[in-house]
Parts: C-alpha cells; sequence; structure tokens
C-alpha cells in the first residue's frame, strides 16, 4: 500500500481542549502509524509549525473566541493563507469547526491536487438558529446553498451517525456520497487502570453528565426530576462539568428552583476521565428534539466506555435512542417527560440486576465499532 499524504483541518487541535481536536489527533496518530504522511492545519494563540506527536502540524494565529460569523470567515481565510506553501496532497479532510470550512476543504484540495473528504460532526447552517445564532434569512439560505453545493461537490461525506445520513439524504445529498463512521471514546477511557479511583464519595447515587452544556442540549427535563428527587430521595444526585455555552443559562434555572441536588464541577484532564467517569453511577446524555440530524453527542461513547447504564433524553430520531432500546443499555426519555425520568432513575436505583445488565451491554455496545479501523480501510481504497 502506498502511503498517502493526508491534510487534516480543524480549528482546535491538542494541546487545545475540543472533542474535535481529540478525534482529529487520535486519527491522525492512527493513520501515521499505519505509514501515512499526516499534516495538520488549525489554530493557535501564536503561529507556528512543530512536529507534536510526530505530526506536521501548522499553527496560525487567529481569534481563539471567535464569535460572528464575521469572526469565523476571517479564521476560515486565514487558514486557507497558510496552506498556500504545501506540496501536492492525496487527501484533505475537513471538519465542521469553524462552520463551512467544507468550504475551504473543497478549494485546497483542488489547489493540490487531492481528494476531498468532509468529516461532517455538526451541520451548519442548519443548527444556527438552535444555537441562538441570530442569522438574516438571506444568509442563511447563502449558507444553506453553499453547503449543498459543497457537500455534492465532495468526493466523500463522513458523518458520525445513521441519524445525519438520514437527515442529509432527505435534503436531497446522494447517498452513495456518504460513508458514516461514528466517534469513538477518549484512549484514556479504554485504558485499564489498577487505582480506579472515583473523584467523589461513594455516598450518593450519581448521575453524571460529562460533557459540554451547549445550547443544543435540553436540561428542563433534568431540572423537574431534581426538584422531584429533592423532596423524596436524598440520596440522589445529579453532577454536571461546569462548561459550555449552555452552562451559566442552566445554573441560573437550577439556583432559581433551589436546588441543592445539581452540583457543577470543574473539566478534568484527560489522565482524570477515568476517575470522572467511575464516579457515575448513571450517564446523561440530552439533545433538543430539533438537533436530531444536525448532531451527534459524544459523550454517548465515553458512557458506554465507562460501563455505565445511560440515560438519553432526547427525540427518537436520534441513533442514540435506536442503540439504548436494541442493546438494552439503558433508558430513552422523550423531552418534557419528567415522570419518566425519575421512573427510569429509580429503577436503575433499586434494581441492582437491571443495573448491571445495563452496564455490561454498554461495554458490549462499544465492542461492536471499530471507527479507526473503518478510517483506515476508507483510505486505504483511496
Amino acid at each position: 500500500m502506498r502511503a498517502k499524504k493526508i491534510l487534516i483541518i480543524n480549528r482546535v487541535f491538542p494541546p487545545t481542549l475540543g472533542a474535535t481536536g481529540r478525534v482529529a489527533c487520535e486519527l491522525a496518530l492512527h493513520l501515521r502509524k499505519h505509514g501515512h504522511i499526516i499534516t495538520i492545519l488549525t489554530t493557535a494563540d501564536i503561529a507556528k509549525h512543530d512536529r507534536a506527536k510526530n505530526l506536521d502540524v501548522i499553527r496560525v494565529k487567529t481569534n481563539q473566541k471567535p464569535q460572528s460569523i464575521s469572526d469565523y470567515w476571517r479564521v476560515l481565510r486565514k487558514m486557507r493563507k497558510a496552506t498556500k506553501a504545501l506540496p501536492q496532497q492525496d487527501l484533505v479532510i475537513s471538519m465542521t469547526d469553524p462552520p463551512f470550512q467544507i468550504d475551504i476543504g473543497h478549494k485546497i484540495a483542488r489547489r493540490l491536487g487531492a481528494k476531498h473528504y468532509h468529516w461532517l460532526m455538526d451541520l451548519y447552517p442548519d443548527l444556527l438558529p438552535i444555537l441562538g445564532k441570530d442569522i438574516a434569512p438571506f444568509l442563511y439560505k447563502f449558507g444553506k446553498g453553499l453547503m449543498k453545493r459543497r457537500l455534492r461537490q465532495c468526493d466523500k461525506i463522513i458523518p458520525i451517525s445513521n441519524c445525519m445520513e438520514r437527515y442529509l439524504s432527505h435534503q436531497g445529498i446522494p447517498k452513495n456520497k456518504m460513508h458514516v463512521i461514528e466517534n469513538w471514546p477518549d484512549k484514556y477511557l479504554l485504558e485499564d487502570t489498577d487505582d480506579p479511583k472515583s473523584l467523589m464519595d461513594d455516598s450518593k447515587f450519581r448521575i453524571l453528565y460529562a460533557g459540554t452544556i451547549g445550547l443544543a442540549h435540553e436540561f428542563d427535563t433534568v431540572i423537574s426530576a431534581a426538584i422531584y428527587f429533592q423532596k423524596t430521595d436524598k440520596d440522589i444526585e445529579f453532577v454536571f462539568t461546569a462548561r459550555g455555552r449552555g452552562y451559566s443559562i442552566f445554573k441560573d434555572k437550577c439556583d432559581r428552583a433551589g436546588l441543592n441536588n445539581i452540583r457543577f464541577i470543574n473539566p478534568q484532564p484527560s489522565k482524570q476521565l477515568n476517575a470522572l467517569m467511575n464516579a457515575g453511577d448513571l450517564h446523561l446524555v440530552t439533545m433538543k428534539n430539533s438537533a436530531a440530524g444536525k448532531l451527534f453527542p459524544s459523550k454517548f461513547y465515553s458512557a458506554l466506555a465507562s460501563a455505565r447504564p445511560v440515560i438519553y433524553i432526547g427525540p427518537a430520531a436520534c441513533d442514540i435512542h435506536k442503540k439504548i432500546s436494541l442493546s438494552k443499555c439503558g433508558a430513552t426519555i422523550r423531552n418534557g417527560e419528567g415522570r419518566m425520568l425519575t421512573n427510569a432513575i429509580e429503577n436503575l436505583k433499586n434494581n441492582p440486576d437491571a443495573w448491571f445488565e445495563a452496564s455490561e451491554s454498554a461495554s458490549k455496545l462499544l465492542e461492536q465499532t471499530k471507527p479507526l479501523d473503518q478510517w483506515k480501510q476508507l483510505i486505504e481504497r483511496l
């Protein structure tokens, strides 16, 4: 097999934190291990060119906290400009941070004589209204048209779930252009540890949300359950990592409701992930109804890797609903069904057999997917 020259583009990359940067790094290392020549194009506070983890990493100086559409376009222009001196490549993999990165991925691939694969983590501009972004109708229409045009021009689209593939298919994107490859948990969660300490004491039955509190996630159902348990069961506690654009909104709602059984902890470094995940008796994943097919919560895989039951609150159109229902690794709840959520939690808390069966099913479900190997096989067919 001939080694391929591959350029991967994403706004964040380690040591900068971010779920997309983490999977981009792990994919790059996996492909590098199999003999491919990998270049990373990313951003940083200062411009530099380094050899992090035996990868060629080009870091472009840009605003690290872009807020507006114009901020993101400036980031995209700078990233595109940084590729002018690159040699010919075999493949350009664009991702979805910044939004509309597919556009510069298309242009860079053409200039470098490369195939273009778009790794679809989040779908823009469809997500912008859900994230509270006020966008003029003509700009939304322009962005939608640009995205559809570029998706059709890709050599391959890699959605991270079947529900995203279905959504795109309904939008008129040819199904034969798409190849679903799911995401995966942080490698530290897959490593055996001799001392899997918890970050918290074991006196509580804990429902853990270990991830970003985003604006596309739904928490009103959780608040209604927490209000119920504050009156009926002092042993139940909800724990959330305090990060994300929805954090302040959610915390304000908890404070106004006077909830002392919802608490927030600081995000943990990767090497502490096992300890954090071991702290949860159940793991929580949520999604707004309107986000189905436009994103897929990666924290679902972290929950499976921790061998804990998963409670999903969100639309049935998301693949998580089907996966949990078929594997019986937890419970799925529709948004707004607070009583169903309290019933599911009480069942898993008070029925040890049900808890253990769901935990074992979570481990087995994760073992069925080999996403990095799927990526390797896809690129070998290039």
